[in-house]
């Protein structure tokens, strides 16, 4: 699994959009969606977001597919809104899309034991 997927589960167990994230370390959503797809990110803009979502950025950097995924602890900030519908939302979405990434990842781990058997 490349850097910017394992970026973009911590994000999401977070319970941050882009945009949040983007914000908390003063750059724009492209790139933090740019860093999610391509992994490429530089160690100054690395070390702002391993901050942010409060994660070691050794980490991040050396897990291999083989690995266990780092388990990212989902804060939840919100005060006493916990039934507003809109955050339900945001939150069903995002696990949606964090289900959607392990499946990813499932389907990454079975290519490589296929090639391991070939």
């Amino acid at each position: 699994m490349h850097l910017g997927t394992k970026i973009k589960i911590a994000r999401i167990s977070k319970g941050l959009t882009q945009q949040a994230l983007a914000d908390k370390i003063g750059k724009t959503r492209p790139l933090i969606s740019s860093i999610e797809q391509t992994g490429n990110v530089n160690h100054y803009t690395l070390m702002d977001i391993s901050k942010a979502l409060h994660i070691d950025v050794e980490n991040i950097q050396t897990n291999s597919l083989n690995e266990p995924l780092p388990h990212y602890k989902h804060e939840n900030h919100t005060k006493e809104s916990n039934t507003d519908t809109e955050q339900l939302k945001n939150e069903n979405l995002m696990l949606k899309e964090l289900v959607e990434l392990q499946k990813e990842v499932i389907r990454l781990m079975k290519e490589q034991l296929i090639k391991k058997k070939s």
